[in-house]
């Protein structure tokens, strides 16, 4: 069980949707915390990105191996059903992602909503606002 006593808690939602809270006893504590995530936020985020990969590439569940058609069995034995979703797996551009002070960058591609021009560009892995790096093309 997660140890309740703590009086200050800093919260991060990351762009991939993880949530990261870090709580501590006093401000001392906090501020020692948080600079320890700054020091491996790259390491945690490629690690994030790797993990991610293998999701995507390796069901989380094997299929059965083989048939069970035992000889008692009175009716014939059906094909086996596919036991994974269909849906497509999003591929990243074939180039290596480029990195920002703050780690590797995340690629975005669309269409404007504004004026319909189609757009592609690496983002800093960093939440909107004053510490995210510029978008690079």
């Amino acid at each position: 069980m997660a140890n309740e006593d703590w009086k200050l808690q800093w919260s991060i939602k990351t762009p991939t949707g993880d949530l990261i809270n870090v709580r501590a006893n006093s401000a001392e504590e906090l501020s020692v915390l948080l600079e320890g995530i700054a020091e491996v936020s790259g390491q945690a985020a490629s690690t994030s990105k790797v993990i991610g990969a293998a999701y995507n590439a390796i069901p989380l569940s094997t299929a059965p191996s083989a048939v069970d058609n035992p000889p008692w069995a009175t009716s014939p034995t059906t094909p086996p059903v596919a036991q994974y979703a269909t849906a497509p797996i999003a591929t990243p551009p074939q180039q290596s992602a480029p990195t920002c002070i703050h780690g590797p960058r995340k690629h975005l591609s669309g269409v404007s909503k504004k004026n319909g021009k189609p757009y592609s560009m690496w983002v800093c892995s960093q939440p909107q606002g004053a510490d995210q790096c510029a978008p690079a093309n």
